[in-house]
């Protein structure tokens, strides 16, 4: 048994376990494409079709992910995402 501390100082106990199989993938993976991010304009935005509020979560998960890289690249750009009704928006702002 190991003892460890987290930043907060709570002690936690850990054990190692040798030959436990790693899981199925749990998270279904999302692909939506290459986004048209550098051709919006101010008040632009893009809807990206989703079936259901699941799909939405784990796309707008990747959209976020990928605006914040983006971003870093071009500072010049900012935008807002949200799910809304049929999918999930980005608009330029």
């Amino acid at each position: 048994m190991l003892l460890c501390y987290l930043s907060n100082y709570k002690e936690v106990r850990m054990k190692i376990d040798k030959g436990v199989p790693l899981p199925s993938r749990i998270a279904k993976r999302v692909k939506i494409g290459p986004l048209p991010l550098s051709s919006l304009k101010v008040g632009d935005s893009i809807l990206i079709d989703c079936s259901s509020d699941e799909e939405a979560d784990r796309v707008l998960h990747n959209v976020r992910v990928r605006l914040s890289r983006f971003k870093k690249q071009n500072r010049d750009f900012d935008f807002s995402s949200s799910i809304v009704k049929g999918g999930v928006r980005i608009w330029r702002v």
